[in-house]
């Protein structure tokens, strides 16, 4: 399903728009949100800052990203920091992307 990084890359903005947007439901229904529920998704972004709000990364910070191959060669996993008032966090969204179009987020804490 992900043969570019364009495309992975595209994707990834997606999924961060969506958090930013509070848009869980169609995250849920794409199956993002099996491993992490969307009420501990809420709860980790409101105690990270609950005086500031995330906000959307810009392109250039997506263009930068690392996507790494898993050693089996069965997907690739991202990290991306999460933007709160328009500034980088250390609060980090990870997410796995797998060949066969399957794509989660594993986890959204603090690195």
């Amino acid at each position: 399903m992900f043969e570019t990084k364009t495309e992975i890359i595209e994707y990834c903005k997606y999924i961060v728009r969506c958090l930013v947007n509070e848009d869980y439901s169609d995250l849920e229904k794409r199956g993002i949100l099996d491993r992490v529920l969307r009420k501990d998704i809420k709860r980790v972004l409101s105690e990270y800052d609950n005086r500031s709000h995330i906000t959307m990364p810009p392109n250039q910070y997506f263009d930068k990203l690392d996507i790494n191959e898993y050693s089996d060669k069965s997907g690739y996993w991202i990290d991306i920091n999460m933007f709160y008032n328009n500034r980088t966090s250390d609060l980090t969204l990870q997410l796995d992307f797998r060949k066969n179009g399957l794509v989660m987020i594993d986890d959204l804490h603090v690195l």
